[in-house]
């Protein structure tokens, strides 16, 4: 039977691209029994991550990692799985995601305003705090739900995240966060996309790209997020769109550029995939590219 931990038990007892993309679809008969697998970063958006796992807390032990980020990041979902709700006082509005592998995740602290000012007029409730209905089957890189400051957190928005190997106690989270695959969006595999990257150019030819990416714009309805900086490789389809002076697009051969262009780089619709959710080299497709300050 699957046991719910309040906040109060949790806080007493309880980065790679390509490589990592098989791990996300990796059937769960892989992993040892309890074995908790490669996973997606659970935030899309530039994160403070330390090893505050054991910290002591005024109320016992902290139970998992907590990360600092900006107020309504999407939080998605680490590896395939189920998403039920909770609540309790101390970590206001949570989630319990039960992994396919059999590690159970929690995610504290989510959202409960309707403004930025800390209003706590939200509830725990979907839309609000949660991206997805209650007991929803979800795919790793989808958005589950929005970073927030609930519970004892108030005015402190991050996320406190737990690992419980075969729904077991927990254990640090550290390690598994330091080697997760960070998205670069969020996405139930299968959804239709399109991203605007913001960032500098730093090699171009032989149709493809490298853009050293700091911001992202998902669409349909996203808004712009800034993230940890990281080099994205686009393939360019021929008739793509390019303004001066960015002509080495077309070049013969992929070379780095001496000084890097600042640039904005639109992707063309595509179907979410594992590999696109990490921005594994060759899976987006660039559709226009123009100098930043053309945006």
């Amino acid at each position: 039977m699957r046991r719910h931990r309040t906040t109060a038990r949790a806080t007493l007892v309880a980065t790679l691209l390509a490589g990592f993309a098989a791990a996300l679809v990796a059937p769960a008969s892989s992993n040892q029994q309890g074995a908790v697998p490669r996973l997606v970063f659970p935030l899309v958006a530039k994160t403070d991550l330390w090893d505050n796992y054991g910290d002591a807390r005024g109320n016992g032990r902290h139970a998992g990692i907590d990360m600092e980020n900006p107020w309504r990041a999407p939080v998605v979902a680490v590896e395939d799985g189920e998403v039920k709700y909770w609540e309790s006082s101390l970590g206001g509005c949570m989630l319990y995601h039960y992994g396919r592998s059999g590690t159970t995740y929690l995610y504290i602290h989510l959202n409960n305003d309707l403004t930025p000012r800390n209003d706590n007029r939200g509830g725990c409730e979907k839309d609000v705090a949660f991206a997805v209905p209650n007991g929803a089957n979800v795919t790793a890189g989808q958005q589950i739900a929005w970073n927030g400051d609930s519970g004892d957190a108030s005015g402190n928005p991050h996320l406190h995240f737990e690992v419980h190997p075969n729904d077991g106690v927990d254990v640090n989270p550290f390690k598994h966060l330091r080697r997760a695959s960070k998205p670069l969006f969020a996405a139930r595999r299968g959804a239709v996309f399109s991203l605007g990257l913001r960032g500098k150019l730093i090699a171009a030819g032989a149709g493809a790209i490298i853009v050293e990416v700091d911001r992202v714009r998902q669409y349909p309805g996203g808004r712009s997020l800034e993230i940890d900086a990281r080099e994205v490789e686009l393939t360019v389809p021929l008739g793509v769109e390019v303004a001066p002076p960015l002509d080495v697009v077309s070049g013969p051969t992929l070379r780095t550029l001496k000084s890097p262009v600042p640039v904005a780089a639109f992707t063309l619709k595509a179907n979410t995939t594992p590999e696109a959710i990490i921005g594994a080299g060759g899976e987006l497709m660039l559709g226009r590219i123009a100098p930043a300050s053309l945006r």
